[in-house]
Formats: C-alpha cells, structure tokens, sequence
C-alpha cells in the first residue's frame, strides 16, 4: 500500500491559538508564539498516533486486492465518491459502505479477473492477487477550525487542546513546585499524565475510537 498527498490542506491545526487560550485561562499574547508552536507539534503526534490526517486532502492510493468485498482506505471520511482504477481500466460497481471507517463495497470482491487461452471458449481467471494493484483517488477529511464550515468532531479539537495544555504546563518546571502565575497565566502542575506519542489519557481516551 502506498498513499501520496495530490492536494493538500492549507490548514491542519486541529484547534486555534484562541481555543487553547480559553482553556489555559490566558488572554495575553504574550505566550502565542510558543502555544502555536505547541499545537503544530500536538497535531503531528495526533495524526502519528491515530495513523492518518484529519485535514481534508485529497489522496492516491495504491492497494492490492483481496477476495473479500470491503476495501479499506486509509484516510477518513471519505468524501464523495472515490476514483478507481486497476490495470488502466476504471472499476465503477461499488459503493462507499461506510464514510467514517474508510470502507468500500464491491460485491465481487476486490480481486481483478482476466479472459485469457486460445481456446474457441475463452476461459476466465482470477489473476494473483500480489499482481493486483488498485489506484484509489479520493478526498477525505474535515474542515479544521478557524475555516469557514469548520466540520472536525469537537471531541477531536478537544484531544488537541487538552495536549497542548497539558504540554504548555509541564514545560521548563521544578517538579517540586505544584503551582505559580507569570503575568495573568495561572499555571497548576498535576502528576506525569503521558502515553503514548506524548499524548495525556485524556486526549488518549477521547481519540481511542480513532486509532486505525
């Protein structure tokens, strides 16, 4: 399998400067620069962690076959419906079975079949499936915050906010020290909280049914 980007997202920050800010209780800009830094990194551990991107793009995808009708793409949701191609001909009888896994159906399976001898009756066989190669255009995605029509799940944008403040408090401290202010950022030090990519259980817990 191997996927490439043919239009990428301007956009793909999984939340804003000001939503962060709101949560950390800040209202100066003083401290912008390093939590904009902050949710660059949050969403790239994100996007590591649950195996795709949420911004909508436009992806190639290049898969091989199998005997079973549901085919899986990588990046989600789909939008629309997606272009496929195998050996240079189209492949049209399918449908898009479930937007939000990534799932297409094809009754017949995913397997390309072949006429092939020189008999008077052609005969018909399946080919390899190793030699199979399925090229899938399709956009898949949602709109980040701050677009217009933003439409990324809230419980997402959450996860992002709650790493970058749990990261933005546990920069640069003594961890004998549990709290202190600098200028109007009251700053409240809990325990160690991180797993996997980095992320708190919190974030974790409200992506868990993300991960593919």
């Amino acid at each position: 399998m191997a996927v490439t980007v043919q239009t990428a997202a301007e956009h793909t920050n999984l939340t804003s400067i000001g939503e962060v800010k709101r949560a950390l209780g800040v209202s100066s800009s003083k401290f912008d620069r390093v939590i904009e830094r902050l949710i660059e990194a949050a969403t790239a551990a994100i996007e590591e962690w649950v195996g795709h991107v949420y911004a909508k793009q436009t992806y190639v995808e290049t898969v091989a076959g199998n005997d079973h009708p549901v085919l899986l793409l990588t990046h989600v949701p789909i939008l629309g419906t997606p272009i496929i191609v195998a050996d240079s001909e189209p492949i049209v009888d399918f449908t898009v079975r479930d937007a939000e896994e990534g799932s297409l159906w094809r009754q017949v399976g995913w397997v390309m079949s072949a006429w092939i001898g020189w008999n008077a009756e052609p005969t018909r066989r399946q080919s390899d499936m190793a030699e199979l190669h399925l090229s899938v255009t399709y956009e898949a995605g949602y709109v980040m915050p701050g677009e217009e029509d933003r439409d990324l799940p809230k419980h997402i944008e959450q996860a992002c906010v709650e790493t970058v403040v749990a990261w933005y408090r546990g920069q640069q401290r003594d961890p004998s020290v549990k709290s202190k202010k600098v200028g109007d950022l009251a700053l409240t030090y809990g325990g160690s909280d991180s797993g996997s990519a980095g992320l708190p259980a919190t974030a974790r817990s409200l992506l868990s049914r993300r991960v593919r």
